[in-house]
């Protein structure tokens, strides 16, 4: 039997490393805010693609950012790229307002290591590796919706921008990387954030005994979201690279390079939020193309 059905995943995983789970593959999202970046960042500026919006103190939702660049390049004069963030579980609303929103570009690159001509899985045929099988179980124990359940994978403007597993497994062979190492990169992450106090499984473990489990849940681990860099950073290897995050992000950029070249000028990257710092970079690096607008959408809602 599955290991991952018999025991609740909190009760496997430190919530660093769920939370890190939930966001791979990856309203009432509403748009809460528009803020504008300056015309020339600094080159490494940081930014934020997942947080938790509060009201004086108290936390409102869990909330991804819509991110949208653009240059003065002439090779991609009139190209507006944006990153569209996303958690793999979320409310249905959620996922609904993005398919709204993917309607309005040219072309939608979306992140599956799958074979494109195969389509999106049926859930019968899901949960076969460790991180699908923590997304399915964690999403009944949040009670919100699977991303693969709700996003109109066959909208005519989709664009497969991932590796097949075979390009998946090669490169992490390649690497030397396998899901044990991993694992173990992201427990000793989990075990370094609880000795900077900035860790909550006490919270998690405080949410599954209580009545309101699923708010308790959300509560505990949406706020480990936000300290999403950190745990993406721990599955890096020694060059800071790996198959999961860097290689996958170049096949999405080549696809990128494709589209462009192809005519289209209005283009959606949409990928795990855990992916778009390394993107965010490399949009900067190779296209030269500068945030100029960033919008946030409601994934959960934490009201009470």
């Amino acid at each position: 039997m599955n290991l991952f059905r018999r025991f609740p995943a909190t009760l496997l995983f430190p919530a660093a490393l769920l939370s890190a789970m939930l966001s791979l593959h990856s309203q009432h999202a509403i748009v809460c805010g528009q803020e504008k970046a300056a015309t020339k960042p600094a080159k490494k500026d940081h930014l934020k693609f997942v947080r938790v919006s509060k009201e004086d103190k108290t936390p409102l939702a869990l909330q991804t950012a819509v991110v949208k660049y653009k240059s003065d390049s002439k090779e991609t004069e009139g190209v507006e790229v944006t990153l569209i963030g996303a958690v793999h579980i979320a409310e249905k609303s959620y996922y609904h307002d993005l398919n709204k929103l993917f309607t309005e570009y040219d072309a939608l690159l979306y992140e599956m290591v799958s074979d494109p001509k195969q389509g999106v899985p049926a859930p019968n045929e899901r949960g076969s590796s460790p991180i699908s099988s923590v997304q399915v179980g964690m999403k009944d124990m949040l009670e919100l919706a699977f991303q693969l359940d709700e996003v109109d994978y066959k909208a005519k403007n989709f664009v497969h921008a991932d590796m097949s597993p075979e390009e998946f497994f090669d490169s992490m062979n390649k690497r030397k990387e396998g899901v044990f190492k991993m694992f173990l990169r992201s427990v000793g992450s989990g075990l370094a954030m609880q000795g900077a106090g900035k860790s909550n499984d006490l919270d998690v473990i405080t949410a599954l005994l209580s009545q309101k489990r699923s708010q308790g849940l959300k509560l505990a681990m949406a706020e480990q979201f936000e300290m999403m860099d950190g745990q993406m950073a721990a599955l890096q290897g020694e060059d800071g690279r790996s198959t999961l995050i860097t290689e996958r992000n170049a096949k999405a950029l080549k696809v990128l390079g494709e589209q462009i070249k192809a005519g289209k000028k209005k283009i959606g990257i949409f990928y795990g939020a855990g992916h778009l710092e390394d993107m965010h970079q490399r949009l900067l690096d190779e296209y030269r193309m500068q945030p100029v607008e960033t919008k946030w959408m409601d994934a959960w809602d934490l009201k009470e």
